[in-house]
């Protein structure tokens, strides 16, 4: 058995499923840089292989100094959250609420950036001798703060409500709770419209008069900055302990939402996964047990984790609560304190993930065996799947996958009595807030962004539906932008793959979302062996480039060992990983993609 890191199968959203039998086209490879005379300069100064000053001047870093800050996040950037609009506001209400004992409500997500971000006001305010209670909304009620919810929190004598990871577009609940006299703090993340919530408090880095100077916090991120504004005026003397407390839970919610890995983030992400590590929350603990993966475990014992342990490890356990069951499981977890409790629920949430990945799996083949029976992929342009099997929690990472597979505009609709709810994701370029407006007509509702948006509508309305959409892609699209075009960060030769990049790789760390993993493209390498693994579902390549002998895994590729024969040359984009099973040092090739040279 090779050296192997952990499959994504294991871990991650990744499922395997079925090769379809039409593909897209052959995509075109174009790397973002390659090592060119400057990077070898920089790389001397800042004592960093050549492909890491490639990969960081590509990404706007081109001296030694930013180079060694970005390598080293420093708390410096943080910024003052006196900054936020309407901080003050929102402390002096919640200082009120504490010093006379009035009841307060936290109402967030179901998601894990809702979630992480209600356990962290809970948590906090708590701490501070507050009356407080949370709520979430169940997946299939919806999202955001709703009228329902107001009058449920009057009737129960709640005299505050606090949103977390929500809010900002809650117009009428906003003037409900005035009108009743409950008065209510937004706390939220998200794009706000060209009217504010009607509250006490609404921060928001991103409301349009906001001047605190970085929008990309999470929404946990915003709460973290509340509280820490909270504590400042209220209590000081517990200001130290509070970033040592909560920044595991905002680098688990900066990772898991998808938010810019820069700026302050860059920091509140990299010592937060420091403080993941040894977190004393047992509910963290036991969920971070409980994971699989031979590689987060052996990181673990290590003493770090990296972005991938968040987003393919401990966010999908806690994002797979509020898909197929309830986000309650989820929070519960991380405000337990009970080590034992915490094992059993951390266990229900393993359960319940390894769930969603088989229903997954299975709408996944059931989608993929639609598209082939009813699109003809040489012409449509975008892709429906309806199917009533599918859960509602799941369509949208099966239209993701549909995306990803064909390359193009895809929806994924689960239908139920008569009715279907569903997602859908785009490619660049094309705008679904646009095409859900030029359909509206056929839907009940619709709403979202560019790249990915919900809708619903009559089970009777699917067919004529996805004559409206494909009738607006034909109107923007044309096949040739169904062409992928995969974008390596690097192009590199057999002798740039050393520890010394496998080094530097690990200090860019953690990546995500503005700061991706680097992906690197190699040329011309000639297959020495090859050979299936783990009953033929994986592929192992012995490569020979540039001189340089080199092992490849492919994960979940083991049906296409009879396409590489020895002695054929391919090409690859791939992530250099090391060995983490012996230590010898040496570099396995973790290919994303490979084929023959033309």
């Amino acid at each position: 058995m090779p050296a192997l890191s952990s499959p994504p199968s294991l871990f991650s959203d990744a499922a395997p499923f079925s090769q379809p039998k039409k593909s897209a086209p052959r995509a075109v490879w174009t790397p973002k840089t390659r090592v060119v005379a400057a990077d070898e300069f920089i790389a001397r100064q800042a004592r960093v292989s050549p492909v890491a000053a490639a990969l960081l001047r590509q990404r706007g870093f081109t001296t030694a100094a930013s180079i060694d800050a970005f390598f080293h996040p420093s708390p410096a950037v943080l910024r003052d959250p006196q900054a936020l609009p309407d901080i003050e506001k929102a402390v002096a209400r919640l200082i009120r609420a504490i010093e006379d004992g009035q009841k307060i409500l936290i109402f967030g997500d179901y998601d894990a950036d809702g979630v992480t971000s209600t356990a962290l006001l809970v948590r906090s305010l708590r701490l501070l001798g507050a009356k407080v209670d949370w709520r979430l909304p169940e997946r299939l009620e919806g999202y955001g703060l709703t009228p329902a919810v107001i009058t449920d929190a009057h009737a129960a004598g709640f005299d505050l409500i606090m949103s977390a990871d929500c809010g900002i577009t809650a117009i009428e609940p906003a003037k409900l709770a005035r009108q009743i006299g409950i008065d209510l703090i937004i706390t939220d993340h998200h794009e706000p419209s060209s009217e504010l919530p009607d509250a006490i408090a609404v921060v928001n880095p991103k409301r349009h008069d906001s001047t605190y100077g970085f929008d990309g916090l999470s929404g946990c991120g915003v709460a973290f900055k509340v509280m820490q504004a909270l504590i400042t005026a209220y209590n000081p003397r517990l200001l130290p302990s509070f970033s040592q407390k909560y920044l595991d839970l905002v680098a688990l919610s900066t990772i898991a939402d998808c938010v810019p890995l820069c700026d302050e983030n860059r920091y509140l992400a990299s010592e937060g996964l420091r403080r993941l590590y040894d977190t004393k929350k047992a509910g963290l603990r036991a969920l971070i047990e409980s994971m699989s993966a031979k590689d987060a475990a052996k990181r673990y014992d290590k003493g770090f984790f990296i972005g991938r342990d968040v987003s393919w490890g401990l966010a999908p356990r806690l994002n797979a609560a509020g898909r197929l069951a309830s986000p309650r499981l989820a929070l519960e977890l991380l405000l337990c304190d009970d080590p034992d409790e915490c094992q059993e629920r951390a266990q229900e949430l393993n359960a319940i993930n390894t769930q969603r990945k088989t229903d997954q799996e299975i709408a996944l083949r059931g989608a993929l065996e639609l598209v082939e029976s009813q699109t003809n992929l040489d012409s449509d342009l975008l892709l429906v799947a309806a199917h009533p099997s599918w859960h509602r929690g799941i369509v949208g990472l099966i239209a993701g996958k549909l995306v990803e597979r064909y390359h193009r505009p895809a929806f994924a609709l689960s239908i139920h009595n008569g009715h279907a709810h569903g997602s859908g994701r785009s490619i660049h370029g094309f705008d679904l807030h646009a095409l859900i407006e030029a359909t509206r007509a056929h839907l009940s509702s619709g709403g979202g962004h560019a790249a990915a948006c919900g809708l619903s509508l009559p089970e009777a309305n699917i067919e004529s539906f996805r004559s409206a959409a494909l009738d607006f892609a034909a109107q923007t699209l044309t096949l040739d932008d169904l062409k992928p075009t995969l974008t390596p960060d690097c192009e590199v030769s057999g002798t740039h793959l050393d520890g010394e990049l496998t080094r530097d790789l690990a200090l860019m760390e953690p990546c995500g979302t503005g700061n991706e993993e680097p992906k690197f493209l190699l040329r011309g390498a000639r297959v020495e062996g090859a050979r299936a693994f783990s009953m033929g579902r994986h592929l192992e390549l012995t490569l020979r480039q540039d001189n340089r002998r080199l092992r490849a895994i492919w994960w979940g590729k083991g049906d296409r060992l009879g396409e590489f024969r020895v002695g054929s040359y391919l090409e690859t984009i791939f992530v250099p990983k090391p060995d983490t099973y012996t230590g010898n040092g040496e570099i396995q090739l973790i290919i994303d993609d490979a084929r023959l040279e033309l």
